[in-house]
């Protein structure tokens, strides 16, 4: 079955339902049904509705929810400032950067561009302030934090009136300069699930930046030897929002976007549409939980179909899952824990994110369908720069 099978306006519609479950009474969000508010559930609402062109209730909702993002963001610098320093803190640069595209949104951030709180964290040094995290090392969650760095210095430079182009530059070309055989970063022997799930962050900003000489043919047969018999991206059965995303990303970016891999693609819109759940969201993973000896069966398959590293991490991913510690997902998203297979709205997100990119990968008349965000970050589509006039 192919994507084009599927009726992609039932898909949304069942989406912007599951967004409406997790409504609050005070006009924020949960990040799950039920669950407590949080200033990153209300940021992924945002994406939500405009990823589905949902602007009548993104313009009916603009002041409230301009006033709580602010809001959110100022309780979230205090409460970190006091334990943390903020340049490296991923809970509060993510938030900061999250917010800023949910403002663009918007479109409040041209009147109050958050000025005091990117200037705070901008770096002025670029090798410090990449080196610190060991993002051109490929460490994980190095890429957050380059993608952070990135988006407050083109910010800046767009919004803000800092002359921070040089630093841009000095990003990009430490980044190119430290590529790995597979497109990625780190000193590594075969292709791993860290290497693109981490690099892809960067690949975000220079695809944004319309860079050119990106290796994209290599990077994508990279992460297509990643690839699981279900069209799944993850070290573990089931895939995962962020690993899927993000393979998705890479297979669909280039300045030629073609359909080398339309079967690969189709297989992984089919399975990730066939796991919308009943509410209308989707999960991190259908097949983590519960245990059984049939997804014990299809971890043992999963491992073997990959060598290297990647087997390593499967191997590994697999029996750490096993731990009763990880019956639940935890993240600073949100107080509450979810299960592995509940819906979200991160992981609802990212899922219709990766569905919006095949479906325009495979016809690009289709961007016009979906609401891609023109900010730096997640979400951006580079077919964007052609619909500006």
């Amino acid at each position: 079955m192919k994507i084009k099978d599927f009726s992609m306006g039932k898909a949304q519609s069942k989406y912007k339902k599951f967004i409406e479950s997790c409504q609050c009474d005070d006009d924020s969000f949960s990040l799950t049904k039920g669950s407590d508010s949080s200033p990153y559930a209300l940021c992924f609402a945002i994406f939500g509705y405009k990823l589905i062109l949902a602007d009548s209730v993104i313009n009916k909702n603009c002041k409230i929810w301009d006033k709580n993002l602010r809001l959110g963001l100022k309780l979230k610098r205090a409460e970190r400032i006091q334990i943390v320093n903020l340049n490296f803190d991923k809970e509060y640069l993510q938030l900061l950067t999250f917010t800023l595209s949910a403002l663009s949104i918007l479109g409040t951030l041209d009147k109050s561009p958050l000025y005091d709180e990117v200037q705070e964290v901008l770096p002025k040094n670029i090798e410090d302030s990449l080196f610190s995290c060991k993002s051109l090392d490929g460490a994980p969650k190095s890429g957050n934090h380059a993608m952070f760095v990135a988006i407050l210095l083109i910010h800046a430079h767009n919004k803000l009136g800092i002359d921070s182009q040089s630093r841009i530059d000095h990003w990009v070309e430490l980044h190119l300069r430290s590529m790995n055989k597979f497109g990625f970063w780190g000193n590594c022997d075969s292709m791993s699930h860290l290497q693109f799930q981490n690099g892809y962050h960067q690949h975000e900003i220079l695809e944004f930046l319309n860079i050119k000489d990106i290796p994209w043919e290599i990077i994508q047969n990279s992460v297509a030897s990643m690839v699981d018999n279900e069209g799944h991206f993850a070290p573990y059965i089931g895939g995962g929002g962020c690993y899927d995303y993000d393979a998705i990303f890479c297979l669909t970016s280039g300045p030629n976007i073609s359909n080398r891999y339309e079967d690969l693609l189709n297989l992984t819109a089919q399975s990730i549409l066939s796991e919308q759940n009943l509410d209308g969201g989707f999960c991190e993973s259908l097949s983590v939980r519960p245990r059984s000896l049939s997804n014990v069966l299809r971890s043992i398959r999963h491992i073997l179909r990959v060598k290297g590293i990647a087997r390593i991490e499967r191997l590994r991913y697999s029996i750490t899952l096993l731990r009763p510690k990880h019956n639940r997902i935890h993240t600073h998203w949100s107080v509450y824990s979810r299960e592995w297979s509940e819906s979200d709205l991160w992981d609802s997100w990212f899922r219709m994110l990766a569905i919006a990119r095949i479906d325009v990968a495979l016809d690009p008349s289709k961007i016009s369908e979906w609401g891609f965000i023109n900010h730096p970050g997640i979400g951006f589509h580079s077919l964007l720069r052609k619909r500006i006039v």
